[in-house]
């Protein structure tokens, strides 16, 4: 149900519940109303008991015990009230459990750029900080959690204190008939009084879950755009208001002003037209498809779509499967349809490149294609859905020129000719080969119409926006001119024509498939949890002493509440007078609150010391996964380390330190009441080899089944989870292509495997409580066959009574408590997997050492190091993990210090896997790399990375402010600030510093979450820049700002760019041309240029095509 409602959420809606908090939605709270339905039972069989208990106990007592039922009804006022503190307190415990995890999710999903900025400590603390309210407020759960316990667990002995002295009261003399036959109906009446508050604090949490679970259910529900068979006019806007209400989790928000972002907005677009949308940066292009779709709210006017939808979102939904399953998006495989998607979206060659061709895993997010990569494969998908209307938001401005120009031809002009096709995009070479264009300024449509006509107006916001790209600075363009000869443009035919015949990568090597597994299968390890869990649990919740401390306040409870009983049998062997039974009555009181006194302190003990053992396990966990390589994070779906950073911790937080007391407490009771019984009748130890065979038996049986099934849940719940975060990421892109159906049956496959492991588990709890039943049966009769045929051979007769009627009024209990026992012993076992799962984190492998060693950082810190920005690559060789290809191969070149290096090649080449080299995130296959002599591979990963800025290819964003995402360190002031965020053009945008944030930056467009990761680099001033495809998302004119602005700012640094639009690097240095993992080409511009065969030459004659034709 979470998850369907998750589908159909408005955008205002899901800006109030981000992906952690959705997910702890399934995972925690759906999980506690699954764990009430065990407890349903017990409210029924409770009250039952309690009532024909409290019958007998009248017949027994007479009008005297009707004090101890005053006594329970007095005591339901009192109950209700702490029921309802102890809600209040659940349900902001469960708050801030939300923000922890929310929190824990967005730095795992920008894990790569906490790295790159050298961020952990920062993101470390943040979190701490989270975990720090969350473990306060569970700290005065626990205080009110045993005070709540020692309330529920002391109204036993209250109504039998209560209604004995009423008795005495009255005049009547306590015999041992009368109280030991009382005493065992009391007994009786403990467990379900001592079972209901256990049921009451369980039905606590399910209710704060169910209100959770139920407001989340009532929240609003996206509106459907009126939609139908295909028309001739596919798409019709008329005076529409568009609107995100607040951020939207979606690639689309432009700014995060309340109110619309698109203004009066009227479009007619018709069947088979090709439709350019162009604006600046934050102006509304995004919003507008959003709103065809459906996805931004449409505040005022009418909205009407005709025909089905194909959807490529400007960062691509990737899938956690194959790049082949990615593509066909759940539609049956058609080989000729399939060959037509890969050929038009340029994703041949990269076929060839992958270990399993189309069968590779691409992994979460697709961390194992590069961005143009990943484009391609969602512009695939979109080609193989074969709808009527496809809606581009800006995919060409993720691929290079050449294959861009390839792209646009092939696959929107050739392969969609007869579709509707709306294509956003800040490359205005394309704009002349569409039928019209929109363009969109400040959240309206300031002009539309055919290409020409526009140009035409000399005062047209579109003439404006070509004019200043014309007069763009091009200096290499004025000094080199190399002609095109008839023998070049035939070679390149025939390259065409060879990556359109040369491979039908759908039959793939079966040798090659199996090495294109990247997402291993989550291990599950099998048998006994080892006693090594136990002693980290141990050693985390302060040691051996502590624990043996906490047993010993266990024992010593359960043998003063054992005392009490024992003392009321020698007050009614005695008889005494009236006078003399106030005395055993006031003994009785006081071991009775002596108990219940106990019964506080070691509630308190128990859970104080789990508290300290999961803040211990948690800060190691958190710490270790930040510290963890990114191939771990390659490898691992975000939902799976969610699952153990969210209800493996909750384990550790709350069940395991609950169900360690209750066994503690079973335990001690069913040892004393059995020492009690062989005392009274010693006969009873020829019974206990065979009893203790036949409850060892069946308890192994039943632990080794049930251990092996918790095991089974966990593995099986981490799919569910994953599945989840991932259509989250997706939402927008699932129901442009209508997919919802085929993902819901996804979840409920994923469900049904999680509830098999579930329903059996429960099964063989029914099958467990059959055969313990059978066993206390068997002791409770045992005990009084032998106290029977052992009364002739005792002597003092009165006093055998005695202590046989405690013997054998406590073995009554002996079936609750074995059943009791056994359960709780495999529960721990159970949920102790939670402790091995965190372990199993806390002891992998992690990167190299953060900081130098003392004297390594003196001597840099003598040097100031970096102080030129001098960088070399020698023989350099790059692979991500063991058995994969190298990504770069022999990679040798020098950077001179202060020199501007444009890097260029065909993604996939190598560009961004140098930048990956350079900063460590993969420890090197071989050669060396010196940043001013220095190796960088013997000094701290944070001496590294927090002296070279790097803008990263996907921008990422953190809730907070616009401060905590430019300076997370405090280390800047306002002036600072303010002058990065106006050099990276994004004043704009930004009104103050601490304009909120939302999650992932999603209340701002791509395009300026750019321009601030910009502002990011510049505000940082390395002597290194690195720059990943900085400015791909941003238009042409606000580019040609930022790139006259970083040249100003980094003119005494050493920059290298990386950049498909040529124009941006035409007027660097020198020129790095990568290609399939090597320096194909390194020098001038002008030098390379020379080269008529060159692979850059043919780059910039490409880009000089586009940008000249007519």
């Amino acid at each position: 149900a979470v998850y369907q409602k998750s589908l159909v959420l408005a955008a205002s809606a899901r800006a109030k519940k981000s992906t952690g908090e959705i997910t702890n939605l399934m995972s925690v709270d759906a999980q506690r109303l699954q764990e009430i339905t065990n407890y349903l039972h017990a409210i029924w069989y409770a009250l039952f008991q309690i009532i024909i208990s409290s019958y007998l106990l009248y017949l027994q007592l007479g009008v005297a015990f009707l004090a101890g039922v005053i006594v329970m009804l007095l005591i339901i006022p009192t109950t209700a009230a702490i029921s309802k503190y102890m809600q209040t307190l659940q349900r902001a415990l469960m708050a801030v459990k939300d923000e922890r995890v929310k929190v824990v999710y967005e730095v795992l999903s920008g894990i790569k750029v906490i790295k790159l900025q050298a961020w952990e400590n920062s993101f470390t603390n943040r979190v701490m900080q989270f975990r720090s309210h969350e473990l306060n407020r569970l700290r005065t759960y626990i205080y009110a959690r045993a005070g709540s316990s020692m309330v529920f667990n002391g109204v036993p002995s209250l109504v039998t204190v209560t209604s004995f002295f009423a008795y005495i009261y009255m005049g009547n003399s306590l015999d041992v008939g009368t109280a030991l036959t009382s005493l065992a109906l009391f007994n009786i009446l403990r467990f379900p009084l001592f079972m209901l508050p256990a049921v009451i604090n369980t039905l606590v949490e399910a209710q704060v879950s169910f209100s959770r679970l139920e407001e989340f259910f009532t929240m609003d529900e996206r509106e459907p755009v009126t939609a139908g068979p295909l028309k001739e006019t596919a798409i019709l806007l008329q005076h529409a208001d568009f609107e995100w209400d607040a951020a939207q989790d979606t690639d689309a928000v432009e700014n995060t002003e309340v109110g619309p972002i698109l203004h009066n907005v009227n479009l007619k677009l018709t069947d088979g037209s090709l439709v350019a949308v162009v604006g600046a940066v934050g102006s509304g292009k995004s919003t507008l498809l959003s709103g065809i779709l459906g996805d931004a709210r449409c505040a005022k006017g009418q909205v009407h779509r005709f025909g089905s939808v194909a959807y490529v979102s400007q960062q691509p939904f990737i899938q956690n499967a194959t790049l082949r399953d990615n593509i066909t998006f759940g539609l049956a495989f058609d080989h000729a349809r399939y060959q037509t998607a890969i050929r038009v979206s340029s994703l041949l060659e990269d076929l060839k490149i992958l270990p399993g061709g189309d069968l590779t895993e691409i992994g979460d997010k697709g961390v194992n294609l590069s961005g143009g990569q990943r484009t391609r494969v969602a512009i695939a998908r979109a080609v193989y859905q074969d709808a009527d209307i496809y809606l581009l938001d800006d995919p060409l401005a993720a691929v290079d020129a050449h294959v861009g120009s390839d792209i646009f031809k092939q696959c929107i002009k050739t392969a969609l000719n007869g579709k509707l096709v709306v294509l956003v995009t800040n490359g205005l070479n394309f704009l002349k080969d569409c039928d019209s264009v929109v363009v969109l300024e400040q959240g309206r449509i300031v002009e539309q119409g055919a290409y020409q006509s526009l140009v035409d107006k000399s005062d047209g916001v579109l003439a404006k926006m070509m004019e200043s790209v014309q007069e763009a600075p091009d200096k290499e363009e004025e000094d080199t001119d190399v002609p095109r000869d008839n023998d070049q443009e035939e070679d390149e035919r025939e390259d065409d024509a060879r990556q359109r015949t040369e491979s039908n990568r759908s039959d793939v090597d079966t040798d090659k498939v199996a090495n294109a597994a990247l997402i291993s299968d989550e291990d599950r390890s099998t048998g006994d949890v080892p006693w090594g869990m136990y002693k980290v649990w141990i050693d985390a919740c302060g040691g051996v002493g502590v624990g043996l401390a906490v047993g010993l306040l266990y024992l010593v409870t359960s043998c003063v509440n054992l005392s009490a009983s024992l003392w009321l049998s020698i007050w009614g062997e005695r008889n005494s007078a009236t006078s003399s039974q106030y005395y055993y009555l006031y003994m009785y009181i006081g071991l009775n609150g002596v108990g219940i006194g106990l019964l506080f302190v070691q509630t308190l003990a128990l859970f104080l010391a789990g508290l300290r053992g999961s803040s211990t396990m948690f800060n190691q966990l958190l710490t270790q996964v930040l510290r963890a390589p990114m191939s771990f994070f390659d490898t691992t779906p975000l939902g799976r380390i969610v699952n153990r950073m969210g209800k493996d911790v909750y384990a550790i937080d709350e069940t395991i330190p609950a169900n360690w007391g209750m066994l503690l407490g079973a335990t001690f009771s069913f040892i004393t009441t059995i020492g009690m019984v062989v005392y009274a009748t010693p006969w009873f130890t020829v019974l206990l080899p065979p009893l203790a065979g036949f409850y060892y038996v069946s308890q192994r049986y039943y632990i080794r089944t049930s251990r092996e099934l918790k095991r089974l849940d966990s593995i099986s719940r981490s799919p569910v989870v994953a599945l989840m975060t991932e259509t989250l990421e997706g939402i927008p892109t699932i129901r442009a292509f209508s997919a919802e159906p085929q993902f819901t049956t996804r979840n409920h496959h994923l469900l049904d495997q999680n509830q098999r492991a579930y329903f059996l588990s429960v099964s063989t709890n029914s099958w467990l409580s059959l055969r313990l039943e059978l066993a206390g049966a068997v002791v409770t009769a045992s005990a009084a066959l032998f106290a029977v045929l052992n009364h002739d051979t005792m002597q003092a007769g009165v006093a055998f009574a005695g202590l046989a009627g405690v013997a054998l009024s406590c073995t009554l209990n002996v079936t609750q408590n074995l059943n009791w026992t056994v359960q709780l012993i495999s529960t721990i076992q159970t949920q102790m997997v939670s402790v091995e799962r965190i372990h199993a984190y806390t002891t992998m492998q992690v990167e190299a050492d953060l900081d130098s060693d003392p004297i390594k950082t003196l001597e840099l810190e003598h040097a100031k190091w970096p102080s030129k920005g001098k960088l070399t690559f020698k023989n350099v060789n790059l692979r991500y993990r063991a058995g994969l290809p190298r990504v770069l191969r022999q990679l040798t070149f020098t950077i001179n210090a202060h020199e501007k290096i444009g890097i260029v090649g065909r993604t996939g080449a190598g560009k961004s896997s140098l930048v990956v080299a350079l900063m460590r995130l993969v420890e090197l296959d071989g050669g060396v790399i010196t940043l001013d002599d220095v190796d960088i591979s013997t000094i701290g990963l944070h001496d590294l990375r927090d002296k070279v800025s790097i803008i990263p290819q996907d921008p990422v964003l953190f809730s907070g402010t616009i401060r905590s995402n430019l300076d997370p360190f405090d280390r800047c002031g306002d002036d600072a600030i303010w002058t990065a965020i106006k050099r990276a053009n994004l004043h704009q945008a930004v009104t103050a510093l601490d304009d909120k944030v939302d999650e992932r930056g999603q209340n701002f467009s791509v395009g300026e979450r750019q321009l601030i990761c910009i502002a990011r680099a510049l505000l940082k001033k390395s002597q290194v820049i690195l720059m990943d495809e900085a400015t791909a998302s941003i238009d042409a004119n606000t580019d040609r700002l930022i790139q006259e602005s970083i040249r100003d700012s980094f003119k005494d640094c050493t920059c290298l760019t990386i950049a498909h639009r040529i124009n941006t690097i035409l007027d660097s240095d020198r020129i790095l041309v990568m290609d399939k993992g090597s320096a194909a080409e390194f020098d001038t511009p002008n030098q390379l240029l020379k080269n008529p065969n060159g692979i850059f030459t043919n780059l910039v004659e490409h880009w000089r095509d586009e940008k000249n034709s007519p």
